[in-house]
């Protein structure tokens, strides 16, 4: 910090425009302790009293805080996004990826991970290729419970996340096909098709699912499916054609069935494609990643028996990498019914969100503007603009006040092909407390309502 003692602006505010710039620029974080005045005195060669002045000019617009008997610290409200200039505060982030994590047991979780730690240590030793044996006896007895999936444990694979194990299946089932997906695709998907070099082909679909009959064209191949929530669309699909689709599979023709948000389902729940085919031709892809923690990097996979032991043979050489005092964790988490009642606490939790957003929708002026689609189930919902502005200026006009909304433009593999109008965008709320998905509807309804069609 420099001080220039010929300029005519007075010393404390020169003081106060260094710490604001630094803010601003993200050089000081919110949290971060600011120097003692003694010590800025000491440092600048100034009065105590311009010190407090700079001070005290800094608390009155909010940009530190005083803590009596500790200091003076940055603000939280002055995180900032970088990318946009906007104030972090003011920032309405509505990813679909959002995962609400302050309502996780984490108490219950630190007990179960240090008696895990404290019974076996030699838990960081080599584990099993396949995961730890109890955590899979854990996942079948669970998803019996609540998905009706019945398998054996021998069936059940774990690995690091739902995408290293996508990749894995790519390698060892398309080497001599290709993986199938929606036009509007999943991107996590797509990346992990790119890095296996596996071929890739697209099915013409959109609100209503896959084309059916398109698909029975194809001779082998992986399809990827997400029956509940779908991502992008916010498709999930009904009991009759979770039935067609099943009959596609069959000689060379497999269904990865990603599980994604079926716990998060508000009505009815629908069988699983893997209950449809008996188990057979699908496997069945869970994390525990969106339901307890994005960094909760375990997923697993049930795979029918001679998908089982192909997988084995591939992977002789492979030691898993997954923490095997997680897994364990993990296991007891599960076992001693934490995990469901966390589960279930939270379907409450995201169910009272989804009403709150349509409650915020139909009290602001984006009602007569918008139509939402995909409310009855997971943590993100699709809402379309009937207005009179094109997309590229909507998106440029909604994140110049902060609110960053996905189109689905964005993940359409063959533009041609497109049956979702422009103007229509993923609205993910997981994360978000209630007041904010309210403030984030009614900067929308003030920018938006004006531009009716």
């Amino acid at each position: 910090m420099k001080i220039d003692r010929a300029s005519e602006r007075p010393i404390y505010l020169q003081i106060y425009d260094s710490i604001v710039e630094e803010i601003e620029n993200g050089y000081r974080v919110p949290g971060e302790r600011l120097p003692s005045r003694r010590k800025l005195c000491g440092d600048l060669k100034i009065a105590q009293q311009t010190a407090e002045n700079a001070y005290q000019k800094l608390l009155s617009e909010g940009y530190i805080v005083s803590r009596p008997g500790s200091g003076y610290y940055v603000s939280a409200e002055t995180d900032r996004d970088e990318s946009s200039g906007v104030n972090g505060s003011g920032i309405y982030n509505f990813s679909a990826n959002g995962v609400e994590t302050s309502k996780l047991p984490f108490e219950t979780w630190s007990k179960l991970m240090r008696r895990t730690i404290k019974e076996d240590t030699g838990l960081f030793q080599y584990g099993e290729k396949a995961g730890e044996l109890c955590l899979r006896k854990s996942i079948r007895r669970m998803l019996l419970r609540t998905q009706g999936v019945k398998c054996r444990t021998e069936q059940i694979i774990i690995g690091p996340g739902a995408e290293d194990l996508l990749r894995s299946i790519f390698v060892m089932l398309c080497d001599n096909s290709c993986a199938i997906m929606s036009n509007y695709y999943n991107y996590r998907v797509s990346d992990a098709a790119t890095e296996t070099r596996t071929r890739m082909r697209y099915i013409s679909g959109g609100r209503l699912g896959i084309e059916l009959d398109e698909l029975r064209h194809v001779d082998k191949g992986v399809l990827y499916q997400k029956p509940t929530n779908d991502l992008p669309t916010a498709y999930t699909l009904p009991v009759e054609k979770r039935g067609d689709i099943v009959s596609w599979a069959g000689d060379g023709r497999y269904i990865i069935e990603d599980s994604a948000d079926c716990d998060y389902q508000y009505g009815e729940k629908k069988k699983t494609l893997w209950s449809i085919s008996g188990g057979k031709n699908v496997i069945y892809l869970g994390s525990f990643s969106g339901t307890i923690a994005p960094s909760m990097k375990i997923g697993y996979v049930v795979v029918p028996e001679d998908i089982a032991e192909m997988w084995f043979r591939m992977k002789r050489h492979y030691t898993s990498r997954v923490s095997r005092v997680e897994q364990v964790t993990l296991s007891r988490f599960i076992d001693l019914g934490y995990y469901e009642r966390h589960i279930a606490y939270m379907r409450s939790i995201y169910g009272e969100k989804t009403a709150a957003l349509q409650r915020a929708i139909t009290e602001s002026p984006l009602a007569d503007v918008s139509s939402v689609s995909g409310v009855d189930a997971g943590t993100y919902c699709n809402i379309h603009f009937d207005l009179r502005l094109s997309e590229q200026y909507t998106m440029r006009l909604l994140r110049e006040h902060g609110v960053k909304l996905n189109p689905l433009s964005e993940a359409v593999f063959d533009k041609k092909r497109a049956v979702i109008p422009e103007n229509t965008y993923n609205v993910g709320y997981g994360e978000m407390p209630i007041s904010k998905i309210r403030d984030g509807i009614e900067i929308m309804g003030t920018l938006l309502g004006r531009y009716k069609k």
